[in-house]
Parts: C-alpha cells; sequence; structure tokens
C-alpha cells in the first residue's frame, strides 16, 4: 500500500493506457505524462502504438463473443488470455522504448467487452443491468510489476447507470470551450458522440452511442470480401447506394431512433443483425452492400445529432476512431449535416487513432485519485462512483 501511497502524491505520473476495441483488431497502447487530476488535469502525450491482433486469435474472440456461440469454458480462458496478452505488448512496448517497467506509476486496462445488456432484466426478484470486460486487470499487474487500474464500466452499472460511453468525462476535461459548440464523435466498432455546449457544465455534458459504427462495416468485408476491413474504402467506393436495402436496414433498426441516455454493442449489430438482412439481398453486388451500410452508419449518427443534441448555427464535429479515415462517412457527415464544421480530432497530441487509449490513462488516474468519473448525466447512474479496480503487482 505504501507503493500506492507514493503514486497518488507524486506532481507527475508516467501512465500507460490500453485497450482493445470492439473491433478487436488491435491493442493500442499510449504512454502519456499526467499532471493534476479533474479540473487541473493536463495530460502530455509522449507517444503510442497499436500492436495487431493476430486473426486466429479474433476471429476466437468474436466467435465467443457472440450469442449462442461461445462458452463458460472459453469465456474462463479469455479473460487470463487476454490479461497476458495485453501483458506481453506492454512489456515489448516498454522493452522497444528502453524504458524500465519501474519507470511505469501505473497502467489504465480497459480490456475487451464481450457483452454488454445495459436495459434492465428481471431475474429471482431483482432488477439486473450488466456488462463484462475481460483482460483481467491483476493478471496485467502481475505479469508486468505495474500497478494496473481496470473493470471501468462495472461501478457505474452497479449505481444503476448503463456503464457507457466512458468518454465524456476525458471530454469535458481537456475539450470543453468557451468559445464554439462542439460534439467530439468517436467511430470505433459502435459510434459515440459527446456534445459540450459553449461553456458547459459537467451536469450539462451529454454523450451516448449513436449506433454502429465500423462493427458492420467489417463484419461484411470479412464475410462477402475475406478481408479484415475495407482498407480506403477502397471496395465500398465501387459501389453505388442501394435504397431497398437502406430501407431494409432502416426498418430492422430499433436502436438509433431512440432516447438517450442509451448504449449498445454487438449483442444488437452483430452478425445475427447483419446476416437477417442480407437474406433478402443474396443478388444484391457485395459492393453495393458495403457502400450501403458504409453510409448507414453516417446516416445514424446525423440522425442522432438533429434528433437529440442539434446546437443552433455552425459548431465543430471532432472524429476520432477508425471511421475518422473513412471516405464515405466524413463526406456523408458534411452533406447531412450542413452547420457542421467536420475535422478529425488532433489537439495537444490527442488525436483521432490514441485518444480511447489517453482515455482509460485518465480513468485510471483519477481513480488513484480518488475522484469519481462518471457521468451521470450521460449513463444515467443514481450517483457519481469512482470507476475501476486498484491492482496491485
Amino acid at each position: 500500500m505504501k507503493k500506492l501511497d507514493g503514486i497518488r502524491k507524486k506532481g507527475y505520473k508516467t501512465a500507460l493506457g490500453v485497450l482493445s476495441g470492439t473491433s478487436v483488431d488491435a491493442v493500442d497502447i499510449v504512454l502519456a505524462g499526467i499532471r493534476g487530476s479533474a479540473s487541473s488535469l493536463k495530460v502530455d502525450v509522449i507517444d503510442y502504438q497499436e500492436y495487431t491482433i493476430p486473426q486466429r486469435l479474433r476471429s476466437f474472440i468474436l466467435e465467443n463473443s457472440t450469442p449462442g456461440r461461445g462458452s463458460v469454458d472459453n469465456l474462463c480462458r479469455m479473460n487470463f488470455l487476454l490479461g497476458n496478452l495485453y501483458a506481453s505488448k506492454i512489456n515489448r512496448f516498454l522493452k522497444d522504448r528502453n524504458i524500465k517497467n519501474k519507470e511505469i506509476d501505473f497502467i489504465g486496462s480497459h480490456g475487451q467487452t464481450v457483452h454488454h445488456l445495459p436495459a434492465n432484466d428481471k431475474l429471482f426478484g431483482y432488477s439486473v443491468k450488466s456488462t463484462l470486460q475481460i483482460g483481467d486487470p491483476s493478471v496485467i499487474a502481475n505479469c508486468t510489476g505495474i500497478l494496473t487500474v481496470g473493470d471501468f464500466r462495472t461501478a457505474d452499472v452497479a449505481a444503476g447507470g448503463g456503464g457507457a460511453p466512458l468518454v465524456p468525462y476525458l471530454d469535458f476535461v481537456l475539450f470543453r470551450s468557451g468559445k464554439k459548440n462542439r460534439i467530439l464523435l468517436n467511430i470505433g466498432g459502435i459510434a459515440n458522440l459527446t456534445y459540450l455546449k459553449k461553456n458547459c457544465k459537467l451536469n450539462d455534458v451529454v454523450a451516448f452511442d449513436t449506433g454502429p459504427g465500423n462493427m458492420m462495416i467489417d463484419y461484411i468485408a470479412r464475410k462477402l470480401f475475406s478481408r479484415n476491413y475495407d482498407r480506403d474504402c477502397r471496395l465500398a467506393l465501387k459501389g453505388m447506394l442501394n435504397d431497398a436495402l437502406f430501407c431494409e436496414i432502416k426498418r430492422r433498426d430499433t436502436y438509433y431512433n431512440s432516447k438517450p441516455p442509451k448504449s449498445t454493442g454487438r449483442e444488437f449489430y452483430g452478425a445475427a443483425f447483419v446476416d437477417g438482412i442480407l437474406k433478402k439481398f443474396r443478388k444484391t453486388k457485395p459492393e453495393d452492400v458495403l457502400r450501403t451500410f458504409t453510409f448507414y452508419t453516417a446516416f445514424t449518427i446525423s440522425e442522432n445529432i438533429k434528433k437529440f443534441v442539434m446546437p443552433k448555427g455552425r459548431f465543430e464535429l471532432l472524429v476520432s476512431g477508425g471511421g475518422s479515415k473513412n471516405k464515405i462517412i466524413l463526406s456523408a457527415l458534411e452533406s447531412l449535416i450542413k452547420t457542421a464544421d467536420v475535422k478529425i480530432l488532433d489537439e495537444n497530441g490527442i488525436n483521432s487513432s490514441n485518444k480511447e487509449a489517453v482515455l482509460f490513462a485518465v480513468l485510471a488516474n483519477e481513480t488513484l485519485n480518488g475522484n469519481p468519473s462518471n457521468v451521470i448525466s450521460v449513463t444515467g447512474a443514481a450517483k457519481n462512483v469512482k470507476l475501476g479496480k486498484i491492482c496491485l503487482p
């Protein structure tokens, strides 16, 4: 415990933020210097790297994260397997930079979400919301020798919240403006946004998952083209928007136009959702299918902005995540939301690639400082809570 107290008292901390996102394509690691906390927080991004997850392992994770396909045996194994995977990549990251593990004060690790059920279920007389992230932080701590904070969603869910999204805290602390309205949009497997009106307070923040990000696009790239993803939109750009297919996706999608607070994941927009639609469009040109699903992501984002958070006048739409590299999505957002200045996030060393990894270093720092970091106006939790579990090596 002396080590924990020593870290908390340091004015400048060196931290790692780690995650593998909904798309399960890579382990992202950011090295950051952190001063202060909460409203006094300052973050210096020092380095960042992505480590590709091998395809066979990725398929194994996705298979066992799909409702009706996984097993409790494999879920148990994956919890430790991913902990070891993260730890090995962290050790490699530090070794390649000639940084000793003892020079790192702490790790913030999100882990891998395998199931997320933010709606209340009635079970044996209890009303239960649930979420599950694997890649146990205790495994990481003991395989790296570095204090690790992980499992950030559980406390918010225990307080009656949806456990997601988590990024609004980072958005508020680092990106609120006294001069302009801003929407920060992250397009990962799922797309989520944070609305920061000019001069907003923490309880003014509005944030939620808008619907699909890259999840359905990547699945179609694998299913129809045997590609992990559509690099540079090369495949989708060869296709045309299919109106009938677009209308069928919209008809089946009961999530995108539901009111916030809300969050979603693979449980809704996974293989079963896409396959159910594709059965009716077997004769449709594969490139047209991919183009239509790609445009659909932009459509759901724009509809959520217009219905729930549309600022008056012009505003900044700062885009991050893998989808920020998708030309079709960005172009569609510009055409669908005329008053948005669409920009790829790049401020103070935080960019479209590293932002989520920075988030988990920041959340770990808040937990170590004893600060709550859920945003109850976003998740619907009954109270502010400290997120994450502290695991000592």
